[in-house]
């Protein structure tokens, strides 16, 4: 028994110097344990008390009834002292611990914290030693605070035993006590004893629980009744029904004032409740003593939260960091609390990866721009937590900067492929050169999905990518046209290299299929020409002299196949006008063989109307007609005179007008002579060989002339005639050519200058 009351009292001595909140609920576990204990003892009552006071929160025996108040003020400044992170935190806490020292100037601990805070700077020292002087305040230096003793816990080990039953010891009782037990049902009693609870006569519940584990011990509902009054007892719960209606009005509309953050409004309405209660006999009303207690705390909270987000906007978030976290303190689990801290841990997290990776990016360039994108989705998110931070915003310049340079590098690598590829002479490497920019321009679009430029790059590119393996496709596909070596798959492969003419001419795969295609080519023009064929041979030779075959330029085979073919179609000629002559010369002279048979057929005589032209005196006039005529063959005709007397008359002396007729037909004689059909084409001079486009064809050797045409490039010109410019000795030669174009010809001067000579047919001097 010694042990358990030294047990109590040494409990109560520790919970009159207990101010923490924690502490407080260590004590109240222990009291709860020793009441327990104290179970059936003559101690029962004390360990009861202690821990009502304990768990209620209010004064301890021998304290002043501003306890509490000053235990809240004292909690606030030593958390701002905590806290502090300028000269504004401790003025703050001096404030609090002057309002406190008001309250209980003897207090140590508001003592000790002041002395605390004067230590911060010499302007806080002079404050609190006006305090002090103040309130007549007489401080010891500071000491480390001694460390309570720790109290032995009770035990059962010690001396006193408590009895083996659970039935309250027996007492004196009155008559009419005895009858009532006597009388009284099991039924009846548990009964009230509900009843006692839920009505909230949480002592006539006890008793009613006592007198029913007298009648039967180890009731479990009476021992459950019995312990859950005693701790709603002990705690000063009062059910609602037994709190005045305005009380609870009062009470409400101050829970209602804390939701929206007016405290002080709420803590009148607080008091008012409790007074209001106190008048209807409620003495101890834990929910109003406990929401006093919070909304301090609350406050408090609040008061930190706003400094930190004033600091928040001056870009200081360390300090911002310890007034979070000291609201936290003061009210655990918070959740603005809470979401501050969390923000300002994210922002500074975020922001040192920031530094940290703007300084070590680098590598190759996907590398860099993987690690831009990653920083500016970083430091967007970090903005929009804090719009308005100058810091984030400095950082965000050199973000962009960065950015733009590494924006730049893919700008200029993709355009220096680029032209690369265009300057390449190889269909593989351009591609591969066109590959890489479309990587580096695809890498700028995933920096910036935005970016129109390298959207029109990567189009661009990526449509020269398709040509090119296009290209290559067909190459192939005409190699393997080449090796089949039919005439319709040769034509199908030279259409197909002359569409890739002008732009992949440099390939070498290009060229070499094209010159085993000129090799096939050339094989069916020479077996044309041996088999006679020269239409056939000119054909395979003017496709040889087309796309895509003039990349190979002028070679000599073409020369001699065009020579073979020249001479012969010359010899045909001369052959077929040799012919024709001789056709010619026979028709002649059988023609004049018989000529007696054809000729009154085809020019048949006058003999009705000349007889009555010769009369004897007239007979000779008409002699005077034939001189015009050139042959003799016109006296033939006196045949006719062999009859004079037809002419009775001299009228038909006029009709010898008419002789003449016969003065034409001579001309018919001579048809055998013209032939000039047979004068043999000009020879050429020489051969030369146009390197340059348009070169002009004029009529005359003069550059004044009229231009008649142009050579093409690559055109070998035949050169039939040279001569100096005309009006001139000493002036340019002017080479006379015919060339065909197509399938004419085209004939007329041009500059020697423009031409140049092939070996092995160059053109004499002109003198």
């Amino acid at each position: 028994m010694q042990d358990l009351q030294r047990a109590i009292d040494d409990l109560r001595q520790r919970a009159q110097k207990a101010t923490a909140p924690h502490l407080l609920a260590e004590l109240e576990q222990e009291a709860r344990d020793l009441l327990t204990e104290a179970k059936n003892t003559p101690l029962e009552t004390a360990a009861r008390d202690l821990f009502s006071e304990i768990a209620a929160g209010r004064p301890i025996a021998g304290a002043s009834a501003d306890t509490a108040v000053v235990r809240g003020l004292v909690r606030r400044a030593r958390i701002r002292i905590e806290i502090a992170g300028d000269d504004d935190d401790i003025d703050e806490a001096i404030d609090i611990l002057a309002d406190a020292l008001q309250l209980d100037a003897a207090s140590p601990d508001v003592i000790s914290l002041l002395q605390q805070a004067g230590g911060h700077s010499a302007q806080a020292k002079q404050r609190v030693q006006e305090l002090f002087e103040r309130h007549q305040v007489n401080p010891t230096p500071p000491q480390e605070p001694a460390q309570p003793p720790t109290a032995e816990p009770y035990t059962s080990s010690s001396s006193y035993v408590p009895p083996e039953s659970d039935s309250p010891p027996p007492a004196e009782r009155s008559p009419d006590d005895q009858t009532y037990q006597n009388n009284v049902t099991l039924d009846e009693l548990l009964s009230r004893l509900t009843e006692y609870y839920y009505s909230g006569e949480y002592q006539q519940a006890i008793d009613a629980a006592n007198r029913i584990l007298a009648i039967q011990a180890n009731n479990p509902t009476a021992v459950e009744y019995r312990e859950k009054s005693e701790d709603n007892l002990i705690r000063g719960i009062v059910p609602d029904h037994r709190i005045p209606f305005e009380a609870r009005v009062a009470y409400n509309r101050a829970n209602s004032l804390v939701r929206a953050g007016n405290y002080e409004q709420a803590s009148d309405l607080y008091r008012e409740a409790r007074e209001l209660a106190e008048r209807d006999g409620i003495l101890t009303w834990k929910d109003v003593e406990q929401a006093l207690l919070d909304i301090q705390d609350l406050a408090l909270a609040r008061e930190l939260l706003g400094d930190g987000d004033r600091l928040m906007a001056t870009d200081s978030w360390s300090e911002a960091l310890r007034k979070y976290e000291g609201a936290l303190r003061v009210v655990p689990n918070d959740p603005q609390g809470e979401e501050r801290v969390e923000m300002v841990r994210r922002i500074q997290q975020d922001t040192d990866q920031i530094a940290v990776s703007l300084n070590t990016i680098g590598g190759a360039l996907d590398e860099q721009v993987a690690q831009i994108s990653h920083v500016r989705s970083l430091l967007t998110q970090t903005r929009q937590l804090l719009p308005n931070s100058q810091r984030l915003a400095q950082m965000q310049q050199e973000v962009d900067t960065k950015f733009s340079s590494i924006r730049s590098q893919l700008i200029n690598q993709a355009q220096m492929a680029l032209n690369h590829a265009s300057n390449s002479t190889t269909l593989d490497e351009r591609a591969l050169l066109i590959g890489d920019a479309i990587k580096l321009m695809e890498l700028g679009l995933e920096l910036d999905p935005t970016d129109s430029q390298f959207s029109e790059m990567l189009m661009e590119s990526r449509q020269l990518h398709a040509d090119t393996t296009r290209a290559q496709q067909a190459i192939k596909r005409a190699q393997a046209l080449v090796t089949q070596n039919l005439d319709s798959e040769l034509s199908q492969a030279r259409q197909m290299l002359a569409d890739l003419a002008p732009d992949f001419a440099q390939d070498e795969r290009y060229r070499s299929t094209v010159n085993a295609l000129f090799t096939r080519y050339f094989e069916r023009a020479e077996l044309a020409l041996q088999e006679d064929s020269i239409s056939e041979a000119q054909t395979w030779l003017d496709a040889l002299n087309e796309d895509p075959f003039r990349i190979l330029g002028r070679r000599a085979e073409l020369f001699r196949v065009e020579s073979a073919i020249r001479g012969r179609r010359t010899r045909g000629r001369i052959v077929l006008l040799t012919i024709l002559l001789v056709m010619l010369v026979i028709g002649g002279l059988g023609a004049a063989l018989t000529r007696n048979q054809w000729e009154p057929a085809l020019f048949p005589t006058a003999t009705p109307t000349s007889t009555a032209t010769f009369t004897p005196s007239m007979t000779f006039t008409p002699s005077a007609t034939f001189t015009p005529s050139m042959t003799p063959t016109a006296t033939s005709t006196p045949t006719a005179t062999s009859t004079p007397t037809a002419t009775p008359t001299p009228t038909w002396t006029f009709t010898p007008s008419h002789t003449p007729t016969a003065s034409h037909t001579p001309t018919i004689t001579p048809s055998p002579t013209p032939t000039p059909t047979i004068t043999p084409t000009p020879l050429e001079l020489c051969q030369a060989l146009a390197l340059t486009e348009g070169i002009r064809i004029r009529s005359r050797p003069t550059t004044a002339a009229t231009q008649v045409g142009r050579i093409p490039t690559g055109t070998i010109v035949a050169i039939l005639e040279q001569r100096r410019q005309e009006g001139t000795t000493e002036g340019p030669v002017w080479y006379f050519t015919r060339i065909r174009i197509d399938d004419s010809y085209s004939e007329g001067w041009v500059r020697s200058d423009t031409l140049r000579s092939i070996p092995g047919a160059e053109c004499p001097d002109i003198p």
